[in-house]
């Protein structure tokens, strides 16, 4: 097979992995809207599985809820974070791949990428994590 044949065949696979990346992600925001509970849905929930299984005190769970809560909050922006590391990490490995004319065509993917990941996770912060 000479150069130009394994350039596209190499550039096709690209797209193809691409427009995979983006239908997951797109059907990871849809399934993750109707179907995952929120943030308050999880943290109501988990309080109440405590105080039920360990008998706790009005007391306990006032001090308890924060750190539910902030658990909660953390456990997003690290998957958040992780999620957009990946993906740019993805993302510059493919752009390496492609030709000038493609770059620009690449670059629209990316942004559609990240409004996709805004939607899911509503933008993700990049704060420490929170100490006891």
């Amino acid at each position: 097979m000479n150069k130009p044949g394994k350039l596209k065949i190499g550039l096709y696979l690209a797209a193809i992995f691409v427009a995979g990346l983006v239908t997951g992600v797109f059907v990871t925001v849809q399934v993750g809207r109707h179907m995952m509970p929120g943030e308050g849905d999880m943290a109501a929930h988990w309080c109440r599985d405590l105080q039920s299984k360990m008998n706790l005190t009005p007391g306990q769970m006032d001090n308890i809820r924060p750190i539910v809560n902030d658990a909660i909050s953390e456990f997003k922006n690290r998957v958040s974070n992780d999620m957009s590391l990946n993906l740019s990490n993805c993302n510059a490995r493919i752009a390496a791949e492609l030709t000038l004319e493609q770059k620009p065509k690449f670059e629209q993917i990316q942004k559609e990428q990240q409004g996709m990941i805004r939607a899911m996770f509503g933008g993700g912060t990049n704060g420490a994590p929170k100490k006891p």
